[in-house]
């Protein structure tokens, strides 16, 4: 039988979309499934998954290489799926020294470099390490056999660097089996609202709370519940986020939660009335599609989003809620009151959502794709 390896240096081992989606399918279809994470000290078997997971977030990069490579001549792939450039170092190192016919595979799912990886550079040094971080990317995705990408904006580097090497889009359409829905139902005067994902002001973390405040102060007589699941990435973030959750909105109840696994996550949300995600609108954010709006759209709700290419390129938005400048809080809070007041537009959108997320955005009708790349 064919062994499947799943390298990531920065995804957790119960990564949504590696482990319950492309791990958990290979699995079903008789494939033997390993993840080798850095970010979790975990030996353990999932579900018909091997879990062989080391802490590595304080180990050097050279540390970091080979014990995904010792990791990986234990296990001893026919593939290697990787997630991040350091990672496809390691399934090079290991297919030069024991197996010439191993086959990698490169799942991009995030930019590289991001501003992530360039946040802990003195500003005036990032574009000297913005144009290091990229070539060490391009030389490190060279050894990739085939790539597969999580949506169009990503793949345009890759396929004008590389343009002979196969590819796939595999997206990020969730499994219905994981979510079930509850009937929508949006009350007057009570409003139940999320926040999921790193906490930061760039993800939206002040733009959400601001609505919250200006949603008050138009319908005073409204309640409003608002989860925060999610997590600091930061000492920046933290301090520029904290203060915020510190409320003293009478209106307002703000409940505080970590981040979650899947199914964790989709019960802390799926009584949610509406989803927001009010990012910066600025050049990465415009092009990078946001993961949740797939799980939103399956637990059939509207999602108010902020005005992005990559959303307009690939969602039908129109059809289940809106697309709002993240920073017009008065514009979006408008947007959830015309919900609240034209409750037949509220269901319209209710219904859209979960017949889009049955008929198109639907992991079932993309996971024989995904077996088929990895098998040829």
């Amino acid at each position: 039988r064919m062994n499947i390896l799943f390298l990531t240096s920065g995804h957790y081992p119960l990564d949504d979309r590696i482990f319950y989606h492309m791990a958990a399918t290979l699995a079903r279809n008789g494939r033997v499934v390993q993840i080798t994470s850095s970010k979790a000290d975990l030996v353990c078997e999932k579900e018909g998954i091997s879990l062989n997971c080391f802490h590595g977030d304080d180990m050097s990069k050279r540390a970091k290489i080979r014990e995904f490579t010792d990791r990986t001549l234990i296990f001893r792939p026919d593939v290697v799926i990787c997630s991040e450039p350091l990672t496809l170092l390691a399934a090079k190192r290991y297919r030069k020294a024991y197996n010439n016919d191993l086959k990698i595979i490169y799942d991009i799912t995030e930019w590289y470099p991001s501003k992530k990886n360039l946040g802990g550079y003195a500003i005036s040094l990032r574009w000297f390490y913005f144009f290091v971080l990229l070539f060490f990317n391009i030389r490190a995705s060279a050894y990739a056999s085939s790539f597969i990408f999580g949506e169009w904006y990503k793949s345009r580097p890759y396929r004008i660097f590389f343009p002979k090497k196969p590819f796939t889009y595999i997206s990020y359409f969730p499994h219905p089996d994981y979510i079930t829905p509850l009937k929508p139902y949006l009350s007057d005067y009570k409003l139940k609202l999320t926040y999921s994902g790193r906490i930061s002001i760039e993800k939206g973390f002040g733009n959400f709370f601001q609505v919250l405040h200006d949603l008050t102060t138009m319908n005073p007589d409204l309640k409003i519940e608002a989860r925060v699941i999610g997590w600091y990435e930061s000492e920046k973030d933290k301090n520029e986020c904290d203060h915020i959750l510190k409320t003293d909105n009478k209106a307002l109840t703000v409940k505080r939660y970590d981040r979650q696994e899947l199914h964790e996550f989709i019960n802390l949300i799926k009584d949610t009335d509406i989803f927001l995600d009010l990012r910066a609108d600025d050049l990465e954010n415009q092009h990078c599609l946001p993961i949740k709006l797939f799980y939103y759209a399956h637990l059939g709700r509207p999602v108010i989003f902020s005005d992005l290419k990559s959303v307009r390129r690939e969602v039908e938005i129109e059809k289940f809620g809106f697309l709002v400048p993240p920073k017009d809080t008065i514009a979006v809070s408008g947007k959830i009151l015309e919900y609240i007041n034209n409750k037949k537009l509220y269901h319209e959108h209710c219904i859209n959502a979960r017949e889009l997320a049955e008929n198109k955005y639907n992991w079932t009708l993309i996971e024989q794709k995904f077996v088929d790349f990895i098998s040829c």
